[in-house]
């Protein structure tokens, strides 16, 4: 794994140009959802991008009256309502689930005590649902509600991160030492925006077969990028005279 100042450099770059190549849409102020809202959306965020999160979590919205209906309905159902996301029925089972075990702990749909928490304690608590929160999730709201500071790492991310060098194979029950060593060199206020490139750039460009490396800016300081324009160039055939 590079050392810190090298990984440093390296995320940095990559954000920069990421950045020039996927110019993200100025974010609107808004205010934040409840902590319940963010996690249900967080479901819907791993592994995809904000565009297709958006796009699913307001088909949610629209299709069921409120959280108890989607509680009540089959995992189909909510699945149904829930693509083109990749992996809805997954998706849809672990809404379920949330929404099942914050009902038969709370009967309400209602966290709202846990914004009043520590970030430690809250991320503890949240945990506790363990249907649908996940490593992902807990961080993902840290980010974008709680005000900490946190990376949500989900398989895309991972794998662009991998391809870089900047992590290696790892035991995914110790994603949240992998994610500390992430969130030590990028800043709180560069997260949020590294954590929409990362998404971005997965999907359209390191994609998991056949990762568009010709197109992509960080070809250069990839390893994966420069091992295959190098075996590009090896099976180019030779012009003939």
């Amino acid at each position: 794994m590079p050392a810190i100042t090298n990984k440093q450099q390296l995320l940095t770059q990559a954000q920069t140009a990421l950045k020039k190549r996927f110019p993200l849409p100025e974010a609107e102020e808004a205010e934040p959802r409840p902590l319940l809202e963010e996690l249900i959306y967080a479901i819907c965020r791993e592994g995809s991008t904000t565009a297709d999160a958006d796009a699913g979590y307001a088909r949610l919205r629209k299709a069921f009256i409120d959280w108890n209906e989607v509680r009540v309905s089959t995992v189909q159902e909510v699945g149904d309502v829930l693509r083109p996301l990749s992996g809805s029925g997954s998706r849809a089972k672990r809404i379920i689930g949330l929404l099942q075990e914050v009902f038969e702990d709370k009967y309400s749909f209602d966290l709202s005590e846990l914004d009043k928490k520590g970030l430690k304690d809250t991320a503890r608590k949240l945990r506790f649902y363990k249907e649908g929160v996940n490593d992902y999730a807990v961080a993902w709201v840290i980010q974008r509600t709680l005000g900490g500071h946190a990376i949500p790492l989900d398989e895309p991310t991972l794998r662009v991160l991998r391809r870089l060098g900047v992590i290696e194979d790892f035991d995914p029950d110790n994603l949240e030492t992998v994610r500390g060593s992430i969130e030590h060199v990028i800043p709180k206020t560069r997260g949020p925006e590294f954590t929409d490139l990362m998404s971005v750039h997965a999907k359209e460009l390191c994609v998991e077969q056949d990762p568009h490396c010709s197109a992509c800016p960080l070809n250069r300081d990839c390893p994966v990028g420069i091992e295959n324009a190098s075996k590009k160039t090896e099976t180019k055939p030779k012009k003939s005279r």
